[in-house]
């Protein structure tokens, strides 16, 4: 079918959701071959292509992916573009409010997933059936702040879900493959101690989300993202690094990537061994003592769970399955990062 004319708009609402979705991906095929510019990307074992009116949107997130060699010839498909140019529609929420949890109900037992960002008027719309999903923005710029940093971040999920795995919200070391999870709210402390320990020679597949297979306990990589604030950088002696960019993100974080510390410590996957709860305690060294799985569920579901829409049941089940087959522990940082990072080491070696 022919993509959408420029003057097209769709008016979504509770009651039409699922309709609407399927005109939007009657026009799948078109608003794709359309796209100018494409990228392919190889995660967790699957390919994602991805094509877009903006050459500068993918090469943005190609820079954050963690892009693997995939073998599969075929896969999900992504078009991105801009609403009402490119044959993409112009979408409209006809409601007074956009409530996730309404739609997410409503879509439960279909084919599609969505996710809509009203203030930016971002709008993520996946086929399961066909794995076909369409990312529409208001300008080329026109995506939440959030997006540079993990792009396409939905689609992986909702495309990566027909295998029985999530999206954890967690970062991740490991040494020669095998490692843990490292799972707390913000300020915890995780992105630090993944930091120690790319800068001490452990290895990661994420200091914010990873890929989880429950049933063999794997990790996969999805983003190549690093974030610290000023006060991690000056404790992991940093500050003057060339990747630390000038300006901080949205979070009041310098952004940067896995890539400039080398590729040498990301594997396309770790076998995971425990799960572990970081917390900035003051201490003078750094100390692990059991946990149990309800306080390593409550530290690793919840801020997952609350991002990623759609699947919602699925990422509280996996971190549920996660927390009650790993050995939990709390890991009490101390200040120095050469010796967090050995403590790890140490942990992994016992597993």
């Amino acid at each position: 079918m022919s993509a959408f004319h420029a003057e097209e708009s769709l008016i979504i609402g509770p009651e039409n959701v699922a309709d609407c979705l399927a005109r939007v991906f009657d026009h799948f095929d078109a608003m794709f071959a359309e796209a100018p510019y494409e990228r392919s990307f190889g995660i967790a074992g699957q390919r994602f292509t991805v094509r877009s009116c903006s050459d500068a949107y993918l090469s943005q997130a190609e820079r954050a992916l963690a892009s693997t060699p995939s073998t599969c010839q075929s896969g999900t498909r992504i078009a991105v573009g801009v609403a009402g140019k490119g044959g993409f529609p112009k979408l409209t929420w006809g409601s007074q409010y956009f409530v996730e949890r309404g739609v997410e109900a409503a879509l439960a037992k279909t084919r599609y997933r969505l996710h809509h960002f009203p203030d930016k008027s971002f709008w993520q719309v996946f086929d399961r059936q066909t794995g076909s999903g369409v990312q529409i923005m208001p300008t080329e710029h026109g995506y939440p702040d959030w997006d540079p940093g993990s792009p396409l971040r939905n689609f992986l999920q909702w495309q990566l879900a027909k295998d029985g795995g999530a999206l954890i919200h967690a970062g991740s070391l490991a040494v020669d493959g095998r490692g843990v999870l490292l799972a707390g709210a913000g300020g915890s402390g995780k992105s630090g101690t993944v930091l120690s320990g790319i800068l001490h020679g452990l290895q990661t597949v994420g200091d914010d989300y990873v890929f989880v297979d429950p049933a063999s306990l794997t990790a996969y990589p999805l983003f190549d993202t690093l974030k610290q604030d000023h006060a991690g950088l000056k404790r992991l002696q940093l500050e003057d690094h060339p990747a630390i960019p000038k300006q901080v993100n949205w979070q009041n974080k310098y952004q940067f990537y896995l890539s400039d510390f080398g590729e040498a410590g990301r594997p396309d996957h770790i076998q995971l061994g425990a799960l572990l709860l970081p917390k900035v305690s003051g201490a003078a060294k750094t100390t692990l003592t059991t946990a149990t799985a309800k306080e390593a569920f409550l530290a690793l579901a919840p801020s997952g769970v609350s991002q990623i829409p759609g699947d919602r049941p699925l990422l509280y089940a996996v971190a549920a399955e996660v927390s009650r087959r790993l050995p939990c522990y709390r890991l009490d940082l101390g200040p120095d990062p050469a010796e967090i990072a050995r403590a790890i080491r140490q942990c992994i070696a016992e597993l």
